[in-house]
């Protein structure tokens, strides 16, 4: 399939798009105004490439339903890149009353049937985390990194966001194309800069 043939997803909570996905938020200029967590996706299963979503999933009243009708509709081997605050950012995200879950460097293991933190038997919500990429604050960028590390799991307000590339598994032990991890990251930055703000 040539890569521009490829059905893509941006889901968000508020007013942004990206020219060329279909575009999925509450938003009437939406291309499907629809809440995540709450309504169906209205797409058939295994039926979608590729899902971009920034700073979305913190915001939905059901986690566990919006991540399995994105999995659900993911092809075998698709791309869900988001990104997300980071659990310790304080300033903006704990105190938020609009973000309901926090995410760190382990949020995606739970779902990677590899990873021991899988233990629940019933789940059929499976994710291979391909890359995580911290953005630190301030003095933090340039610390070097077993410091920085140390800083991140024992003080707040050291990593402002995290990104993720997770790759969609359908079965537990199927196996799934190379993939890497700096294109996947280039990938990440061209949707980024590629979104508008509705008029």
């Amino acid at each position: 399939m040539n890569k521009d043939d490829r059905i893509k997803l941006n889901i968000g909570t508020g007013q942004t798009y990206i020219p060329g996905f279909t575009n999925i938020s509450p938003s009437p200029q939406a291309d499907i105004q629809l809440e995540l967590g709450k309504d169906k996706l209205p797409f058939e299963d295994d039926s979608i490439d590729f899902i971009f979503s920034y700073h979305a999933l913190e915001h939905t009243s059901n986690y566990l339903l919006a991540l399995s009708e994105i999995h659900r509709i993911l092809k075998h081997g698709s791309l869900f890149l988001l990104g997300l605050p980071y659990v310790t950012l304080t300033k903006y995200h704990l105190v938020n009353p609009y973000h309901l879950h926090n995410f760190n460097e382990y949020s995606f293991d739970f779902f990677d049937p590899k990873k021991t933190l899988n233990g629940d038997k019933n789940n059929k919500i499976f994710f291979e985390k391909a890359f995580h990429r911290f953005h630190y604050i301030g003095i933090f960028n340039i610390m070097p990194p077993p410091l920085r590390s140390w800083c991140r799991n024992h003080l707040f307000n050291v990593v402002q966001k995290i990104d993720y590339g997770l790759i969609a598994i359908k079965e537990p032990n199927a196996k799934i194309s190379s993939y890497d991890r700096q294109t996947m990251i280039e990938t990440f930055e061209q949707c980024l800069n590629a979104c508008r703000v509705y008029f």
